[in-house]
Parts: C-alpha cells; sequence; structure tokens
C-alpha cells in the first residue's frame, strides 16, 4: 500500500475514534446524571418532588407534608349521641415513611447501566406518583372496640303498664343493641386506611322487643272487676292473699298468651313466702302452707269470665265456700290442679290485684269496648243433696254433758254457670260454662260418754 494511500485511511480512523469518544463521554455524563446516588428523577411521595433527593431529604421533606396534611392526632367514635375520644398513639397509627422513601430510592436500579440509564430517561420524561401507606395496631383496635361493646351492648326490655290507685301508666320499650366488633373494625380500618379522620359512627344493631308502646297503648280501660272479703284477723292467711296478689299483680298477658296461676305464684313453701294457714283437704280444714291463695284464684276466675276471656283449666273446692257462690270459685294445689285462662282477644290485658282492708279486688284491663257489650254471670242451683245423719264420735277427754261440732253437716249442691252477654241492657247470647257438683258434708260431733252412752241406748231397740 502507498505511503499516500495509508495516510487517506488515517483521516477517517481518527474521526471515528474521536467520535467514539465524545458518545462515550455523553454517555458517562448521561449515566452519571440518571443514575447516581439520589432518588432518580420524576418521582413524587405524597404529591412532593422528590427528585435527585438523598433518602435522608426525601424523609424530612415527606414527613413535613404529612404533618401539614394530617395535623390531628385523635379518631372519634360515635353513637347514639356518645363520643369515644382515640388517640392514634393509643393504637400505633403511623405513616410508613420510611418504606416508601426506601420504595423510591430503588425506583431505576435493576439491571446493567444501560437498563438504569433507559428506566431513568423514562422515569424521568412520565414521571411516578408514590403514596405513603399507614399502619396501625389491629388488636389495640380490637381491644378499644370491645371496650366499647360494653358500654353499647344492652340487653331488650319490653314495653310496659302499670294500674295503680286508679291511674295507667305506660313505660316504653327499650330495644336490644348489640356492637359486633369485626363489623366496626374493618369500618374503621377503611377510614384510616384512606387516612379520613372525620368522626366515624359506629355501627350497633338493634332490636325490637316482644311487647312495645304500640301493644301495651291498647290497655286504656277496666274491662271488669271483681271482689271477695275475708277475715283479716287471720293474719297469716292474710299475708298469703297480699303475697299471691302481688305475684300477678300488673301482669299483662298478651294476645294468644295462656296464663297458669301455679307458674305465676311459684312454689307455696315458707321458703318462697308462703305461711302456714288453713286449707281444705278431703272436706276438712286442716293446716297447710299458703292457705288463702284459692281464694285470689277465685277473685281471678270471676274477673276473667267478666271480662270475656276463655278459661283453659278450672276445678271448683269439694265443698262450698264462705267467701264466693257455688259454682264461681277456682281451687288450685301446687302439684296438680291449675287455674289458666289465654287472652283469646286481639290486644293485651293487664291483671290489677290488690287488698284494701278486708277486701281483695282483681280488675282485668284493656281496649275499651266502644259497642256496649259487657258479661254478667249468673248461677242456677238444679239439684240440692241432704247429707248423711251426724256422726257422733265418743271423746272421753270431755267433761260430763259436753258436746263438740267438729265440722258441720252441709248439703251437697249441682250448679249450673253461665255467662251472658249484653249489649247496651239488651241480652244477645247465654252461654252455659261449668255444671259443678259439691258433694254433702256429713257433720261431725264430738261427745262425753255419758252423752255417747245416751246415744247409744236411744239406738237400741226394745226388747
Amino acid at each position: 500500500m502507498t505511503v499516500a494511500r495509508r495516510k487517506s485511511l488515517k483521516w477517517p480512523l481518527y474521526a471515528a475514534i474521536l467520535i467514539l469518544v465524545a458518545v462515550s463521554a455523553a454517555f458517562m455524563v448521561l449515566a452519571r446524571k440518571y443514575t447516581g446516588d439520589t432518588i432518580r428523577k420524576g418521582i413524587i411521595i405524597e404529591n412532593t418532588d422528590v427528585s435527585w433527593l438523598s433518602s435522608g431529604d426525601a424523609r424530612r421533606i415527606v414527613e413535613d407534608t404529612l404533618k401539614k396534611n394530617y395535623a390531628g392526632d385523635r379518631l372519634i367514635l360515635t353513637y347514639g349521641g356518645r363520643k369515644w375520644d382515640i388517640r392514634l398513639s393509643d393504637i400505633d397509627y403511623r405513616f410508613e415513611v420510611d418504606r416508601a422513601v426506601e420504595k423510591a430510592f430503588s425506583i431505576g436500579r435493576e439491571g446493567n447501566v444501560f437498563r438504569k440509564l433507559l428506566d431513568s430517561v423514562i422515569l424521568a420524561r412520565n414521571g411516578l406518583k408514590l403514596d405513603v401507606e399507614v399502619s396501625f395496631s389491629r388488636e389495640k383496635l380490637r381491644s378499644i372496640l370491645e371496650e366499647i361493646k360494653k358500654e353499647c351492648d344492652t340487653h331488650a326490655k319490653n314495653a310496659s303498664v302499670t294500674y295503680t290507685g286508679g291511674q295507667l301508666r305506660y313505660t316504653r320499650e327499650v330495644p336490644a343493641r348489640e356492637l359486633d366488633v369485626d363489623t366496626n373494625l374493618k369500618l374503621v380500618e377503611n377510614y384510616l386506611t384512606k387516612r379520613d379522620f372525620s368522626d366515624i359512627e359506629l355501627i350497633v344493631g338493634e332490636k325490637e322487643p316482644e311487647i312495645t308502646y304500640e301493644d301495651v297503648k291498647e290497655v286504656n280501660s277496666v274491662l271488669s272487676s271483681f271482689s271477695t272479703t275475708f277475715n283479716r284477723n287471720d293474719v297469716n292467711r292474710t299475708d298469703n292473699i297480699k303475697l299471691a296478689c302481688s305475684r300477678i299483680d300488673n301482669l299483662l298477658v298478651m294476645p294468644g298468651e295462656e296464663f297458669s296461676m301455679n307458674r305465676e305464684l311459684g312454689p307455696r313453701t315458707h321458703a318462697n313466702g308462703y305461711k302456714q294457714a288453713p286449707i281444705i283437704f278431703r272436706n276438712e280444714l286442716v293446716p297447710g302452707t299458703g292457705g288463702g291463695v284459692c281464694q285470689v284464684s277465685s277473685t281471678l276466675y270471676n274477673a276473667v269470665l267478666l271480662a270475656g276471656l276463655k278459661v283453659t283449666e278450672r276445678e271448683h273446692h269439694s265443698m262450698p265456700l264462705s267467701y264466693i257462690s257455688p259454682g264461681r270459685d277456682a281451687t288450685i294445689t301446687e302439684s296438680s290442679i291449675d287455674f289458666r285462662f289465654v287472652n283469646n282477644m286481639e290486644h293485651p290485658v293487664l291483671i290489677s290485684a290488690n287488698v284494701k282492708g278486708n277486701k281483695l279486688t282483681i280488675s282485668i284491663l284493656g281496649k275499651k269496648r266502644d259497642d256496649g257489650t259487657e258479661f254478667r254471670l249468673r248461677t242456677k242451683t238444679v239439684g240440692i243433696y241432704r247429707p248423711k245423719p251426724e256422726k257422733i264420735v265418743l271423746d272421753e277427754t270431755l267433761e260430763p254433758g259436753q258436746k263438740v261440732v267438729e265440722r258441720k253437716a252441709k248439703n251437697g249442691i249441682r250448679v249450673i254457670l253461665y255467662r251472658d252477654s249484653y249489649k247496651n241492657g239488651v241480652l244477645q247470647w247465654s252461654e252455659k260454662l261449668t255444671e259443678d257438683y259439691y258433694r254433702p258434708v256429713q257433720g261431725i260431733t264430738r261427745v262425753s260418754s255419758d252423752i255417747w252412752h245416751l246415744y247409744n241406748a236411744q239406738e237400741t231397740p226394745a226388747e
């Protein structure tokens, strides 16, 4: 190759080398600019541009921005006019600024230098926004909600109506309230995650009780009333009557509900407040605990019938009583005999039972009848049965010529009870309710020995 030819080839080679050096230098400058030890250009954290900042500088700027935008340090939970002030520090609430800065710093640093440069250039052109995540202790938040639950939760309380001193008083119902912790935990978490620190109305489930004011307000009138009297000098029996009345006084019976006297009175025991007083057993008055409660059930029986209610269980005594007409009594025994009635009306009825002096009065209250209907009771005796001749019993403890009537003789009786319905004083219909048979009671007299012999002599036929 000639000298001239070699010289002609050197100039392009030098030019290419110069161009390569220049490109390399430019690439190194560009690479140094876009791949240095600072956050890449185009990255924004919480609307704050952190391009070309160090991690430390970016952290300080972002924290200042968050403090400015979210200055509050509390969370207010509310329900039903009540408020619970929760400090964010109590649930370890914080902004994860370090995590966001670390993520920002790591962007554009993967692959070789050419990949890093390309990613960085694209990032600088398009930009990237990052949000700071929040964190908090779910366990601490749950514990706070569980304490609030104790304050919010309530048991349902039925509406009630009472009749005292001739006045009706109504109490409105209280619904059952229950705060579900899991549901409210998700609710509060959603607010916290979105950084919404406005007041949060907690979700509390409510359930209406079985009896509401709309039910009890129907009780507005006395439908019936019946009274009996007793000897209040018999202190124990009087106390039993008062106790039995207190167990049924202001008792509400809902439509379709069945009342049970035994259920309401409870066990007739000393532990349950009852005292010993005479009771009827096999046509005899004998000592027993709870004597007098049958007078309450008998009085209630008449009030129930006069109100037009349906009696589902009732038994009469074994013999007529002094405080009420035959056919209108209702005996009960704790073990086997109950007095029951069902509220067959479309509205609730209220039992009012009270004692004043020697008078026991039971009333049934309910919705006022506007049609002028009135119920009356009447009895019809259809048979009278004489007892066996008086029984004479020797009592050697008696003084000569002395006799003691142990049991008076009583006629037996069969009686029918009717309930008549009147409207504006005109009889509409009559129904037969019961037909009771009271066995005759044989009289018993205890006598001294001399009288005993006299009776025997009269009974001995002459020879």
